[in-house]
């Protein structure tokens, strides 16, 4: 990746650069959210009863679908965007970051119970925002 930081410090990043690193850890994620979402949707990740009881409408079929679209979705974009140099990958890491990190909130909000995943992802999230942030793409 062609980087330089300017004077007031910002990353410049070339676009149309590969951005592997982004990618792999994108890709990460993204997987670690399909196999959550399939794991809800079809039960091979069954949560307590009382925890389902706690989803919207008590289904974990729509707690997977949610997962996949807030933040599969957006995790398997990004690692795609950032594989593919595209200039479109710092906005859409701050936006993927946000959403994890939104998603993790909520699902606290809902299910009252606390995981080891929860600070991690939280903090994958804000990771994400910060490496969407810190880089500043100038047009090629």
């Amino acid at each position: 990746m062609t980087q330089s930081v300017n004077s007031s410090g910002t990353v410049q990043v070339d676009s149309g650069t590969r951005r592997a690193g982004l990618a792999g850890f994108a890709a990460v994620v993204a997987l670690s959210a399909w196999g959550g979402a399939l794991g809800l949707s079809i039960g091979f990740l069954s949560l307590p009863a009382e925890l389902n009881e706690r989803l919207p409408f008590a289904s974990p079929v729509l707690g997977g679908l949610a997962l996949a679209l807030i933040v599969a979705v957006p995790s398997t974009r990004l690692a795609w965007l950032a594989w593919r140099g595209d200039r479109r990958t710092d906005g859409w890491a701050v936006v993927t970051g946000g959403l994890l990190v939104g998603w993790i909130l909520v699902e606290l909000a809902f299910i009252r119970d606390f995981s080891f995943f929860h600070p991690t992802y939280l903090i994958i999230g804000f990771v994400l925002m910060w490496i969407g942030r810190r880089a500043n793409v100038t047009p090629s």
